[in-house]
């Protein structure tokens, strides 16, 4: 015999609850490194080494470090422990791209919004999306709360226009105030 469904409501219910727990502490996580970018000196040298003009050898063993590092501070900030090592992967990535997490919001989804601080940025978070990296990180961190998928997409074609916009010319580049 089957169990029992929930009804539609219900299950409504649950899936704001999960997205809620998510997000909360998708914002914790972020608190406590943004915390330790502005106080811990390990963290503060790291990333004035990145300023320098360092190859992607070095900017790859400084991502390493700060992924430690903010590994360490999320398990002592009581950040569920299935979801650390993936969140401070991807804030080390992001911390080394200048790409930086504004806010997450839901509806009928949740909506990460990230600013990113350079073309080459913006360049380097399309290539994080198109390469699973950021599924791989949202799947582990979602499905830790609930049993559900994760799917995690950027529309290309706008994707590719925008990153155009900000790469061509300036004297032949396309207005970005329409797009």
């Amino acid at each position: 015999m089957n169990p029992p469904v929930a009804p539609a409501a219900e299950q409504h219910f649950v899936a704001q609850v999960v997205e809620q727990q998510f997000m909360a502490e998708l914002s914790r996580a972020k608190g406590i490194v943004d915390h330790l970018m502005r106080t811990s000196p390990n963290v503060i040298r790291l990333m004035r080494r990145l300023r320098q003009n360092t190859d992607a050898n070095t900017r790859n063993l400084i991502a390493d470090q700060l992924r430690t590092e903010f590994q360490t501070a999320l398990y002592q900030g009581g950040v569920p422990p299935v979801m650390v090592p993936e969140l401070a992967l991807m804030l080390a990535h992001t911390a080394v791209e200048a790409i930086e997490i504004v806010t997450a919001q839901h509806g009928d989804s949740i909506v990460v919004y990230f600013l990113c601080k350079t073309v080459k940025a913006l360049y380097k978070l399309g290539q994080m999306i198109v390469s699973g990296f950021m599924h791989a990180v949202f799947a582990v961190a979602i499905e830790s709360v609930a049993r559900t998928t994760v799917d995690v997409y950027v529309r290309a074609d706008e994707f590719n226009l925008k990153l155009l916009c900000f790469s061509t010319p300036q004297d032949r580049g396309t207005s970005i105030g329409g797009l």
